[in-house]
């Protein structure tokens, strides 16, 4: 036991030293980008201009007014739903009705914000996986 104590109060604080210079270099190098045109370091922002603002925000606003009357729609077609359910079976239905109906509202507002960005040329952050959202890992198997 004594040996192993030894052991580790003299090879512990070179490593550690070795470790902080290896995560100070890393650092620095995952502050450059070579190709800014193409990715945006995390925590930066793209710079646009004006005209870019503003049809960022016109699009964005008509797609929030359609976005909430769907979602609304869809709110209510599912009241109906879990009103006219008689068993365990019905309400899953529609619980399973509803999801798929948001995340076609979901999946289409998407891809009309992919189109504008490449309208505009602006870089667009890279697709996540599934399971690799903010909650971390959702799905164990893994992903061809």
């Amino acid at each position: 036991m004594s040996r192993s104590l030894t052991l580790q109060r003299l090879f512990l604080p070179p490593v550690a030293a070795g470790l902080a210079m290896l995560l100070q270099v890393d650092s620095g190098k995952a502050q450059t980008n070579p190709n800014p045109a193409v990715r945006v370091p995390a925590g930066e922002r793209v710079q646009l201009s004006e005209s870019q603002k503003q049809e960022i925000f016109k699009s964005r606003h008509s797609w929030a007014l359609r976005d909430n009357a769907a979602q609304m729609a869809i709110l209510k077609d599912n009241e109906r739903c879990l009103k006219a359910a008689a068993d365990i079976e019905a309400l899953r239905r529609c619980r399973g009705e509803q999801r798929k109906e948001l995340r076609e509202v979901m999946q289409t507002t998407r891809s009309e914000n992919r189109a504008l960005a490449q309208r505009l040329g602006i870089p667009m952050p890279e697709e996540r996986g599934r399971g690799q959202g903010r909650g971390g890992k959702r799905n164990p198997t893994p992903q061809p």
